[in-house]
């Protein structure tokens, strides 16, 4: 009886120890233990908005310098390589002062990136549809929104690469 009392403690330690199964999402085992080496090529951008590449590419090097035990380096130095291509923006408005008249509007980012090894070129992390969102105020001066969108994408690019950043860790 006591035998099987310490086997149902331990079967129950385990599975309690063992967490709740919750992991961040994007697909891939993650990096191998003893990666020091990572390079971040600007971006693709496939969209009309210039510039984007190397906004978002700037951003994730940043996480990586800030947080990371990870040497950013140029891609022949590398023992992975983080590749992004920004597939989509689009926006949809969020709140009229009237029919005509937007005032909010929410300014969405898709992004494919993926770490490949290499040597290989394998994926060993991936999320092909990445997309987060910032919501913007319009006005009636166009600079203003202008500078109120600029704003919007540099927010999307300091979020997403932090999540990009803890996501591929997760692993680590």
């Amino acid at each position: 009886m006591e035998r099987l009392k310490a086997l149902s403690l331990t079967v129950f330690l385990v599975f309690i120890l063992h967490g709740c199964g919750y992991h961040f999402s994007g697909e891939g085992p993650g990096p191998k233990p003893g990666l020091k080496r990572i390079a971040i090529p600007v971006f693709e951008n496939r969209t009309g908005e210039p510039e984007l590449g190397s906004l978002f590419a700037a951003a994730l090097r940043q996480q990586f310098f800030m947080r990371g035990n990870l040497q950013v380096v140029p891609e022949d130095q590398a023992e992975v390589i983080f590749r992004g291509r920004i597939t989509d923006i689009y926006t949809s408005s969020v709140a009229h002062i009237d029919v005509q008249q937007t005032i909010q509007t929410r300014l969405y980012v898709t992004l494919d990136i993926r770490c490949q090894d290499a040597q290989t070129g394998k994926a060993i992390w991936q999320d092909p549809q990445f997309t987060y969102y910032k919501t913007y105020l319009m006005v009636p001066d166009p600079i203003a929104s202008f500078d109120n969108r600029r704003e919007a994408f540099e927010f999307l690019a300091k979020e997403m690469a932090i999540r990009i950043h803890d996501r591929f860790l997760s692993n680590f």
